[in-house]
């Protein structure tokens, strides 16, 4: 039985499919670590485009000299209840290298006596080990008042220890969701710190990945003219499937799911070609019945809950004048700046924070009319059904 997962399955290359040019796009960038020219991406793409997926293969794919880290900042927040530090992430970092080594025992061995060494030389004040961070075997304290020195150590060693073994000719970091940086302390000054160390540094590349906006403003900040790597990102926005890769995605990966012309077209036209939503549609799509307009409309009338699952996650999380804004541009298809100061009921300083976190958040886009615009069609799917079958939207 062929299975369509909707999480991140164990054996990636299993259920990958296409995306060729972009691996090879992304390769092409990487590959340059080898040379002693640090390659720094910012790979962006609507939520369930399989952004993370793609990463997660180019990673496992790259060859035995080349070490690669991948932490993923939701989860960090998560665990820190949305208390997220600059703090929090470095130490994030540390326990992803020293888990990417760890795994070359050989190397390990070889490493260790150097790296401790610089542990040991930083003068750490106000230890407090009760977070019980472990790296290299050494605990690493909880640090209130030496920032400096931890993030200093934290961005110089992954070049050291390149620089330590003739086996290894460069270090690769992904820094998934990233536009989550956004909630540290001063995420400005955190990006110019980043900046700092990697323009310092050869044979270490950072792939920076989100589901954001093109127009946001996380965008600016680090790779605008006046953001911390000043347009020096190469930026890669990973599209979704188009019209026949989606079908050829369901005739190689569904199990035997069969469709009217018009069904096939509704399908798309639903899933938007978005991997995420593809998978969620077609584990609910009945696989000995050939699919028409009318069984998907019912199908996702009926699940629609299901297929987007993340959606009830992310509107949870959202102020309530948040939703407010989300609503007016779903009744209003859309609305100009100046339309929203007048009509929204907020604040323009409101509307300004609105538009800042939707943006960064990959929930709104800004048009070619000049509106602002939801940037999700399932998300408009589920709100306007539960409007219909419940006569209000989502608390």
């Amino acid at each position: 039985m062929k299975i369509m997962p909707i999480s991140m399955p164990k054996d990636i290359d299993k259920y990958f499919f296409n995306r060729t040019k972009d691996i090879n796009m992304i390769n092409t960038q990487l590959s340059t670590v080898k040379f002693d020219i640090p390659p720094q991406l910012l790979i962006t793409g609507y939520r369930g485009v399989g952004k993370t997926f793609l990463l997660r293969k180019v990673l496992n794919d790259q060859s035995d000299d080349i070490l690669t880290s991948f932490i993923d900042l939701s989860e960090i927040m998560g665990r820190q209840k949305g208390n997220l530090t600059e703090e929090k992430v470095l130490k994030a970092l540390l326990n992803a290298i020293d888990e990417t080594i760890s795994q070359n025992k050989k190397s390990y061995k070889k490493w260790i006596g150097k790296i401790t060494s610089t542990i040991k030389k930083l003068e750490l004040k106000n230890y407090d080990f009760s977070d019980n961070v472990n790296v290299f075997d050494i605990p690493i304290p909880v640090i209130s008042d030496n920032y400096d020195k931890l993030s200093k150590f934290v961005m110089e060693l992954p070049q050291k220890i390149v620089d330590s073994s003739n086996d290894i000719t460069g270090f690769i970091i992904v820094i998934d969701e990233f536009q989550l940086l956004k909630n540290v302390e001063d995420p400005e000054a955190f990006f110019w710190l980043m900046r700092s160390f990697t323009q310092k540094q050869f044979n270490v590349g950072y792939v920076f990945t989100g589901s954001v906006s093109k127009t946001a403003d996380i965008i600016n900040m680090i790779n605008g003219q006046e953001g911390a790597f000043g347009g020096r990102l190469i930026q890669i926005n990973i599209e979704p499937f188009t019209f026949d890769e989606t079908k050829r995605y369901i005739d190689e990966k569904s199990n035997n799911l069969k469709f009217t012309n018009e069904g096939f077209e509704r399908f798309y036209n639903c899933t938007r070609g978005i991997p995420l939503y593809i998978n969620s549609l077609s584990s609910i799509l009945p696989n000995n019945t050939v699919c028409d307009e009318d069984i998907i409309k019912e199908t996702l009338l009926l699940n629609i809950d299901q297929v987007a699952i993340m959606w009830i996650y992310i509107w949870g999380r959202l102020s309530q004048g948040e939703k407010d804004f989300i609503i007016y541009l779903l009744e209003h298809e859309g609305a100009t700046r100046a339309t929203l100061d007048k009509q929204l009921g907020y604040s323009k300083s409101s509307v300004t924070r609105f538009i800042d976190s939707l943006s960064n958040q990959g929930i709104i886009e800004f048009s070619q009319n000049k509106k602002f615009v939801l940037a999700d069609k399932m998300l408009q799917f589920w709100l306007k059904i539960k409007f219909e079958t419940a006569g209000c939207y989502p608390l």
